[in-house]
């Protein structure tokens, strides 16, 4: 069963890891997911990643460093 970004954001918090595919999420969502992880210890790893630009993965990956894993 999917989860919302709220759920997500939710288990993050409290620093648990998650796997969501990037396809699923806008930008600003994993924005907000990232924030949390790099607060709570969480590791992300981003499914299909690809599907963002180079950009926007540098946008994420700057409020989470080395929390969040890209799968390319």
């Amino acid at each position: 069963m999917a989860k919302t970004t709220d759920q997500i954001k939710q288990i993050v918090n409290l620093g648990g890891g998650v796997s969501i595919d990037a396809d699923s999420k806008t930008t600003d969502q994993l924005k907000q997911i990232a924030a949390l992880a790099v607060k709570s210890g969480a590791t992300i790893i981003l499914k299909n990643s690809d599907s963002k630009t180079t950009s926007q993965l540098k946008q994420i990956a700057e409020l989470a460093p080395g929390k969040v894993i890209f799968e390319l």
